[in-house]
């Protein structure tokens, strides 16, 4: 039955509502063993309305990973730039995101990916105070008062200004394609989309049909079983729905530029110093991934905002050049220069003699390999390698590539590489 725009009804029900919201039903947990979306039915926003988009200007979605923990309060209409939702049930301390960093920046890709087709920018990053809807993706259904769910949305029919969603890692479990399609369903729920029996599309509550993507085609509502849909209508067809309210996706037709910043080419360091790696990468629409190559090997990446800076500890004697590829959300890559540098014994300039600018040290311009395709720091599988156990800690010297003529390891035995275990990168044709 829909809501009554009588405000004292209004009142009345969502009084009701709140005192409910700890037994709203979960999905059937006979069907699948994977937790499922729900939503909670709430009154109509006063005011609400389809969001207006300047052209060229994205909605933002913005993936909040609750990073140092998160307070929520309770209280309708949603407003995420006060951290206000309307279907918890009071005050709810959230923790961060419980898989770490690889994991996480699968999520963010994966979201972008699904949501390519659209007029959205896919963020880790707080935009406010600009408008944007919010997904919160750290704790449990249990946590937030929906045992069993695996994520759940303010539902009205209509879009919702400034709302609040979640998706419950702690419930899916470290799978960051799973908890993407989740964010997509409750994203799209705050947005007027209901559950669709569609096993591809990411509103369904089917499995076993394999990765989801928005479906442009017209599907009967349902769960477990097709049904009228509760918005009016036999049918639903969230592709179109989408495109109506954000428009397509801007052509991405610029490539990143990526900038080392620190240190400068031909800096000299002496034996035991501490620096960073500074970069500066910008695009027109979104930086994806940033990834830094030390002698023509893969030593780090990064892929979130702010993209390093990458700590050097404790360095070790040699000759090294560097560089950085960024790659945007549309799959455009751009290599920096190549800066070279040198470790001495006394921090001097090495003999007049030497000339070769570090070349003896592995890799040249071009060496590096972006594709993940086993000849830049992945194996064959496309899965990143990982350093060796104490490798850049001083403890263990073996196993490293060694200049010529030199005793020093080289390569990327003393930098401080970013997590790269469980990292994946492929292409949207290979998902296909």
């Amino acid at each position: 039955m829909p809501w009554s725009s009588n405000t004292s009804v209004c009142a009345v029900v969502f009084a009701s509502l709140v005192a409910l919201v700890p037994a709203i039903a979960r999905a059937d947990e006979l069907a699948s063993t994977v937790p499922r979306g729900t939503y909670v039915r709430m009154p109509p926003v006063l005011g609400a309305h389809v969001p207006t988009r300047q052209a060229g200007e994205p909605h933002i979605l913005f993936l909040n990973r609750c990073a140092g923990g998160l307070t929520l309060d309770a209280g309708w209409p949603d407003d995420n730039t006060v951290n206000r939702s309307g279907i918890l049930g009071g005050t709810t301390n959230f923790p961060e995101y419980p898989f770490g960093d690889g994991s996480w920046n699968q999520v963010v890709l994966e979201s972008r990916e699904i949501f390519a087709p659209f007029g959205i920018e896919v963020t880790d990053v707080d935009p406010s105070p600009a408008p944007h809807d919010e997904a919160v993706i750290c704790g449990s259904g249990e946590l937030a008062g929906f045992g069993g769910a695996g994520g759940v949305s303010p539902f009205t029919c209509d879009v919702i200004p400034s709302p609040i969603t979640f998706t419950f890692p702690e419930s899916l479990g470290n799978d960051p394609r799973t908890i993407a399609e989740v964010i997509a369903q409750e994203a799209a729920h705050a947005w007027g989309l209901e559950h669709e029996f569609k096993c591809e599309d990411p509103m369904t509550y089917l499995y076993g049909c394999g990765e989801k993507s928005f479906q442009d085609g017209d599907y009967p509502c349902g769960e477990y079983e097709a049904r009228a849909c509760e918005c009016g209508g036999a049918s639903q067809n969230a592709y179109q729905y989408i495109l109506d309210l954000f428009g397509p996706a801007v052509p991405d037709t610029e490539a990143p530029t990526a900038t080392i910043t620190s240190p400068d080419d031909g800096d000299v360091f002496a034996v035991g110093d501490d620096f960073d790696i500074a970069v500066q990468v910008a695009d027109d629409n979104a930086i994806a991934m940033v990834e830094l190559y030390l002698d023509g090997e893969l030593s780090s990446a990064d892929m979130s905002d702010p993209y390093g800076p990458w700590p050097v500890i404790d360095a070790i004697a040699g000759s090294y050049e560097i560089y950085v590829v960024a790659t945007d959300a549309a799959g455009k890559e751009t290599v920096s220069g190549v800066v070279r540098f040198e470790v001495t014994d006394a921090g001097a300039p090495p003999d007049a003699g030497d000339t070769d600018g570090g070349d003896e040290g592995g890799g040249t311009l071009g060496d590096g390999d972006a594709e993940g395709d086993g000849d830049g720091g992945f194996d064959g599988s496309g899965e990143p390698g990982a350093l060796p156990p104490n490798y850049g800690l001083g403890l263990d010297d073996g196993g490293c590539a060694c200049t010529a003529g030199a005793t020093a390891p080289t390569g990327a035995a003393w930098f401080t590489a970013l997590a790269l275990l469980g990292l994946r990168r492929r292409s949207a044709a290979a998902r296909r």
